[in-house]
């Protein structure tokens, strides 16, 4: 049995009003009687300093507290070793959210003028604000993400005061009524984009202004990154995921399915070990959630940071927050043929790198500084859930134990080795010249190779050049990649450098070098050619998926689309597993079929493998929902063998949408003679998906019309309308491209359940659905809370806006309809499972 902290306390006897986070059918089951909980008694930093269990080695002290920092969220040091704040001030000042929208949000920028690891001043730089989110200080100014918007705020003179501000993009409007669940982040990455969490969107700096992309995706708060670029991020109950690949490769990959190195989990145990009685969680009841009122499996983990300071000796080494458990988890990577998995050191003595026994103790950010110290942004307050998902358990604990109260607090701590002597911190990069600028990206803290490599890229002086080149014969990978890094930013990477870093003993040297070898494969250069069919045929597993995506870089140039096409079959060779066949899929796009006759007119070896990867690949180009692939599957299912038939046929008929949803899914001017010669066959492994494909078929030439159902102005108006509730109410889990995110919420994309009756759409909207659940081909064990909050006109327009977004083409919605399922099921207990919906009952 955990140890328990003891004060007397007891419970409420009334049960508190229904809140937004109850899920209709729980039993929310109170404490049990006896069980002591500490006070909740807020603290003076000194005081919470007691509190504190840290793992042996460390030290703790704070570098700023409150009333000099209020109600922080996130930081992040500049190119002058500055700590620029985000005070997210409004933010459940009581149970009600009263005043969220208040512009009481500020960044604030910290100095610590003595070099004694404490703040000695604070500047605010930028102020009423409305929950504030996130901050990136770049030359001349920063960028701020205030919902609903993300700003770019010059500072013209440098005093640390915005000048103004004018709109980068929008799109964060649900940062204003569900802020657990927008957009956030901001982080520089080694490919010169700017990346977001839970926004698959990306920004580059072009001069004065700034280009918006579209990436992977991925992750709820916060997101970080390794030596190699690699970027890592979580979800409240997902430890750690990251992308393997670039994210920029997201749309393709979400285009023919995705693949499993995009979001890939790289911790899959749950377990938590906090030193004091948690019962102050959202979801307390759930059987397992409290062990003897202790917090036993995560609920509110939050920002990844990769330890890259050169201080703590944790090189590589992931610390992640879980501020409902009052902790700091850190993790251990481990490499698995290309894969990641983390393990905690600590977890044979059931223990945290941090822990706390002071309930208001809430980690919600962490960062490296300059001088190598772990930086850990202390919230410091007893409510950190948002009134949308705070349940009567919920509430009962923060009015019995005064939780709400006081509001407006916050510390900043920091971390270093025991009995660590004072770092002097060197000149900072934003005083060096372009030349002094170099040798900063072999320092050995890597927030110093960070802030030296943005002022490379955004100075953009190429005087540098030859010393980058030398640069990539440094002893040290992460100065190599570095260096790279640079020259790409510089436009200055050549065969040569391409060459050298594809030579590199190092697989992620190799690996980053494959990332940008793609215009020298499109120029035609033949040693560059033979080293990425060298790494394709040989390396290991992220050098073989990094082979594979740069020949998708290549493009469509008929001059060398041949020699793609050849490279993409010789990976499909010899032991193509899951991962291998999605990046192979993802690089080919529409030359899919190319790749599958050049693939099986070699030698496909074993049958069943070959079936499987012939599968795989077949229903990843239907996907694609192009017209010109899906008949070129059909012309190659129809001169191949049955086995080989049987299978392209069946992969593409998996990808079909369930139900009323499949009918006109694929889109023909006419029916194709190779499909049609196909459903006659006699082999039924042939016959069988090809009638299912055929009933799939509408015809849009001379001999038919597809039925898409055209809208009444009135209806394009609630589309139009759909669209604003959609992006702050749905956007944010969902995704604003509708493709849904791992880990999160399933795509709406051409689902079944978008597109299928309304009466089951608007069912899963008002009372919410449990897993497990399937939609478009993949099975899911998440359950999303009923929206039944939103009015029966906004629940209409939001899915009028889904049923004729991302392609599709269904009928609108209307508020009687919603009306209508309220009154039928209005004493709804608990959300729907997929089996109920689906029987109509």
């Amino acid at each position: 049995m955990r140890n328990l902290l003891a004060v007397s306390t007891c419970l409420l006897a009334a049960t508190a009003a229904a809140q937004r986070g109850d899920r209709p059918g729980e039993a929310q089951v109170p404490l049990p009687e006896g069980l002591q909980v500490p006070a909740a008694t807020p603290r003076s930093p000194a005081e919470q300093l007691a509190t504190f269990r840290l793992a042996a080695g460390f030290s703790i002290a704070p570098f700023a507290t409150d009333p000099m920092v209020q109600d922080p969220i996130a930081a992040v040091f500049d190119a002058q070793f500055r700590l620029w704040v985000v005070e997210m001030r409004g933010y459940m000042n009581d149970l009600e959210a009263t005043g969220e929208r208040a512009p009481v949000g500020r960044i604030v920028v910290l100095r610590d003028v003595d070099g004694d690891g404490k703040a000695d001043t604070a500047t605010t730089f930028l102020d009423g604000l409305v929950l504030p989110r996130a901050v990136l200080p770049l030359r001349g100014g920063a960028l701020v993400v205030a919902p609903p918007e993300l700003w770019w705020c010059p500072d013209a003179d440098g005093d640390l005061v915005a000048d103004g501000k004018s709109v980068v993009m929008g799109g964060f409007e649900a940062g204003l009524d569900n802020p657990e669940h927008s957009g956030n982040g901001l982080l520089w990455g080694f490919d010169h984009r700017i990346h977001l969490a839970n926004d698959a969107r990306m920004l580059r700096r072009l001069g004065d202004a700034f280009v918006v992309e579209t990436g992977a995706g991925g992750g709820q708060w916060g997101l970080t990154h390794d030596d190699r670029g690699r970027l890592f991020f979580n979800y409240n109950e997902d430890w750690l995921r990251c992308d393997l690949v670039p994210g920029r490769h997201g749309p393709m990959a979400k285009s023919v399915g995705g693949v499993p190195q995009h979001n890939w989990r790289v911790v899959s145990e749950r377990s938590v070990w906090p030193i004091r009685v948690t019962p102050g969680v959202n979801r307390g009841y759930q059987p397992g959630r409290l062990v003897d009122g202790v917090l036993a499996i995560h609920t509110a983990v939050c920002s990844p940071h990769v330890y890259r300071g050169g201080l703590l000796p944790c090189p590589g080494d992931v610390f992640v927050c879980e501020p409902a458990g009052n902790l700091v988890r850190r993790f251990v990577l481990h490499d698995l043929d290309g894969t990641l998995r983390g393990v905690n050191p600590y977890a044979a003595e059931r223990g945290e790198f941090l822990a706390s026994t002071d309930e208001r103790f809430r980690p919600v950010h962490l960062l490296t500084g300059p001088d190598g110290a772990l930086f850990v942004v202390d919230m410091y307050r007893g409510v950190i859930q948002h009134r949308n998902f705070v349940t009567t358990f919920l509430r009962r604990q923060i009015e019995q134990r005064g939780l709400d109260k006081p509001t407006g607090l916050g510390r900043i701590w920091r971390i270093v080795p025991d009995r660590a002597p004072p770092r002097v911190l060197e000149r900072t990069p934003a005083a060096a010249s372009v030349a002094e600028l170099v040798p900063m990206l072999a320092h050995d803290n890597g927030l110093v190779r960070d802030l030296a490599l943005q002022e490379l890229a955004q100075r953009r002086d190429a005087t540098v050049v030859p010393a980058l080149v030398a640069m990539l014969r440094h002893e040290r990978p992460a100065v190599r990649i570095a260096a790279f890094s640079a020259l790409a930013a510089l436009r200055a990477v050549d065969a040569t450098a391409v060459r050298a870093g594809l030579r590199d003993p190092d697989p992620g040297v190799v690996a980053f070098a494959l990332q940008h070898a793609g215009p020298e494969l499109a120029r035609g250069d033949r040693r560059v050619w033979q080293q990425v069919e060298r790494a394709l045929c040989s390396g290991p597993p992220a050098v073989r998926w990094h082979a594979v995506l740069a020949l998708g870089d290549v493009g469509d140039a008929a001059a060398r689309s041949a020699d793609v096409v050849r490279l993409l079959a010789l990976g499909l060779a010899g032991d193509a597993d899951a991962p291998l066949r999605a990046v192979v899929a993802t690089a080919a796009g529409t030359r899919i079929p190319a790749v599958l006759r050049q693939w099986r007119d070699g030698d496909t070896g074993d049958e069943r493998r070959a079936a499987a990867i012939a599968r795989d690949l077949a229903g990843r180009a239907t996907r694609l929902r192009d017209a010109a692939v899906q008949e070129a599957l059909f012309a190659l299912a129809a001169d191949g063998q049955d086995g080989f038939a049987a299978a392209v046929l069946a992969g593409m008929a998996e990808v079909l949408p369930k139900g009323e949803a499949r009918s006109g899914w694929l889109s023909f001017a006419g029916v194709p003679p190779a499909l049609a010669q196909l459903a006659t066959r006699s082999d039924r492994r042939i016959a069988g998906p090809a009638t299912e494909l055929l009933a799939a078929c509408a015809l849009t030439g001379a001999a038919g019309t597809a039925a898409i159902a055209e809208l009444t102005p009135d209806e394009q108006a609630r589309v139009r309308t759909g669209e604003r509730v959609f992006l702050r109410a749905c956007a944010a889990c969902h995704q604003p491209d509708g493709n849904g995110m791992q880990g999160l919420a399933p795509p709406l994309r051409d689902s079944e359940w978008v597109l299928g009756p309304i009466d089951r759409l608007g069912r899963i909207v008002l009372h919410g659905v449990k897993g497990p659940i399937e939609v478009a081909g993949s099975t899911w064990s998440l359950e999303m809370p009923g929206q039944s909050h939103l009015s029966d006109e906004e629940l209409a327009a939001a899915l009028s806006f889904v049923r004729r977004a991302f392609g599709h083409r269904q009928t609108a919605v209307a508020p009687g309809q919603l009306a209508e399922l309220r009154r039928a099921h209005g004493t709804r207990a608990e959300p729907w499972t997929a089996e109920e919906l689906r029987s109509g009952r």
